[in-house]
């Protein structure tokens, strides 16, 4: 008869293993290797060129798949208004922004807040998520 401590040191999980009975479950870098692997042409896929500013060095070009959401209302302003964008793009400063270089409230990107529209800066609020690939910010 197969007892449970068997199955439990035999059983793997995509991405988890589980050893013996008892044994603590390890989450390896694999996990991190095969996302940002997947990363670059998840963004050549879906994702626009906008501009990064940061507030302190030069700006760069970047890929971020932009997500237009509906009209929100602006914190502070009970009658205000302003179009609630967030954008993905990877965590790192070779091809995208890493997440230890936001300045929330300082830097800026520049895009099209419509499809079709020009072009224009709007201020990096929050970071939303952040993984070993990507990073998601709220941008106002």
């Amino acid at each position: 008869m197969i007892s449970a401590s068997d199955i439990i040191s035999v059983v793997t999980f995509g991405l988890f293993r589980v050893g013996s009975a008892g044994a603590a479950v390890t989450v390896t870098t694999d996990f991190d290797d095969s996302l940002i692997a997947a990363n670059e042409e998840f963004l050549a896929t879906f994702g626009e060129t906008i501009t990064y500013y940061p507030k302190v060095g030069a700006s760069r070009e970047i890929v971020a798949i932009v997500d237009r959401e509906q009209i929100d209302n602006l914190d502070g302003a009970p009658y205000g208004h302003s179009p609630r964008l967030v954008i993905s793009m990877s965590n790192n400063s070779d091809n995208g922004i890493s997440s230890t270089e936001v300045n929330t409230g300082g830097d800026k990107v520049e895009l099209a807040v419509r499809l079709g529209e020009t072009a224009q800066q709007r201020r990096i609020t929050e970071i939303l998520n952040q993984d070993a690939a990507m990073l998601e910010l709220k941008v106002r």
